[in-house]
């Protein structure tokens, strides 16, 4: 008995690190999925420079596509949905856990880290 046990417990590691190597490079909607529901995906903190979004629904949703940076100067590729077209050119400060996006604000340039500065604005 104690044996199945164990054995489950590994099952499920190995699944759980499974999905955090499969979705630690993809923005898809199933990696933000993944990594929402994971409890070994940590939460963290990016940085991205707004763009013109991919599309804009009928209800005025808008889903971006960009490059993010952590405080670090790390880079991935990340999906987000604003809750309108966002102006562009402007800085956003986004709480993530992996490729899921839970949150956004608009910051100024001064209050992004210089290292994920360098990668998301040119002018830097």
């Amino acid at each position: 008995m104690l044996k199945k046990i164990l054995s489950m417990i590994i099952g499920i590691f190995i699944l759980l690190v499974g999905a955090m190597l499969y979705s630690n490079h993809s923005a898809s909607e199933v990696a933000g999925t993944l990594d929402q529901l994971n409890p070994l995906v940590p939460k963290g903190v990016l940085y991205v420079k707004t763009t013109e979004p991919e599309s804009v629904n009928g209800y005025g949703t808008a889903s971006y596509k960009q490059l993010a940076a952590n405080k670090d100067g790390k880079t991935r590729t990340i999906r987000f949905n604003g809750l309108t077209r966002l102006k562009t050119n402007r800085y956003l400060k986004l709480t993530n856990k992996g490729a899921h996006i839970e949150t956004y604000e608009e910051v100024r340039r001064d209050q992004v880290p210089e290292n994920a500065l360098k990668e998301i604005d040119h002018r830097a």
